[in-house]
């Protein structure tokens, strides 16, 4: 027996090291057409690095400082990351390359945002993207909508200015102490709230004009949204291990979308039913405007699962910058 298992064991270590050595070769020809990066392990990559320096793009940068490179090559299971810091190579790959880096990437979290990839914003370059995005193009963003829309900003422009002199009146300190952050992020979530749905509160509000629980968990929810999405997730570079969730992302993102879906989807449930029975026959806003488009035969352009997509993934984006929205309402 004993005879018969040191052959056994020498064609083993042989396998082995001739699989290491193909393996060694292999990622030294795609290293030499990539940028300087590290190897990583077989399969895995750089995973369990990203897992142990969180969060990923501080790792990332110190690992390019210390390469002193402006452009790396970093394997996360069978995808190559390509960081840059260069302004010319950031321009080489957003301009002068555009048209084959424009499309969106297939992520755990960009999907569950979009519902499945039902809105223009997260979705890969396709059918429904170019649905999508002529619907926004032509019948939410256009000079015309922003004109139409002009009166509503301002509404919400006079309730800013009242919160501010009301916290300046309240202050408990008596020196007119007002949280520029809260007040600046709360207004551009009353405007939009009020584009889309017609109204400033889910709930009753505060009498000084300031936001209510409802409110704040509203753009609570949509900051732990903008926070997850594009994140460097585990189930993004190796998709079953979405079912055990390693870095919460899954977890958090899901409790974050409830929290948004719970105050949209009445509202949007029953705007719609108004339409149908006749209660409504002139549009007020944006949900308005996307509930009565018609496609060439008639039938509407967009089912209920679609705008309550875009509707989720057309906020955070101007919430999340709230002194350049308030420029750009404003002016």
């Amino acid at each position: 027996m004993e005879n018969k298992a040191l052959p056994l064991a020498i064609l083993i270590a042989l396998l082995v090291g001739v699989i290491t050595i193909i393996f060694k070769w292999v990622v030294y020809k795609k290293r030499r057409t990539l940028p300087p990066g590290p190897t990583g392990l077989p399969i895995f990559g750089c995973l369990l690095q990203m897992l142990l320096n969180k969060p990923t793009f501080r790792w990332i940068h110190r690992l390019m400082d210390d390469m002193n490179t402006e452009i790396a090559c970093i394997r996360l299971g069978g995808t190559h990351v390509i960081p840059v810091t260069s302004p010319e190579l950031a321009r080489e790959f957003l301009k002068n390359q555009d048209s084959t880096f424009a499309s969106r990437p297939d992520c755990m979290s960009g999907r569950l945002s979009s519902n499945g990839y039902l809105t223009a914003a997260l979705t890969p370059k396709g059918d429904q993207w170019k649905k999508m995005r002529k619907v926004l193009t032509s019948d939410v963003f256009s000079p015309a909508k922003h004109r139409w829309l002009h009166d509503k900003r301002m509404v919400e422009t006079d309730n800013l200015v009242r919160y501010v002199y009301n916290q300046c009146n309240n202050s408990l300190e008596g020196v007119g102490l007002v949280n520029v952050r809260i007040a600046a992020q709360h207004y551009c979530g009353n405007v939009i709230r009020r584009l889309i749905f017609s109204k400033k509160y889910f709930g009753n509000g505060k009498e000084d004009g300031g936001p209510g629980p409802e409110e704040e968990e509203h753009v609570s929810a949509f900051f732990t949204i903008l926070s997850s999405l594009y994140g460097f997730s585990i189930a993004d570079y190796i998709p079953w291990f979405e079912i055990f969730d390693f870095d919460g992302y899954k977890g958090i993102l899901k409790k974050a979308i409830e929290s948004v879906t719970k105050f949209h989807d009445p509202e949007i449930d029953n705007r719609i039913q108004m339409w149908k029975k006749g209660m409504i026959v002139i549009e007020e806003d944006i949900l308005d405007v996307l509930i009565n488009l018609k496609d060439s035969k008639g039938a509407p352009l967009l089912t209920i699962e679609e705008i309550k997509a875009q509707i989720i993934v057309r906020m955070p984006p101007q919430i999340s910058h709230p002194l350049q929205l308030f420029l750009f309402l404003v002016s």
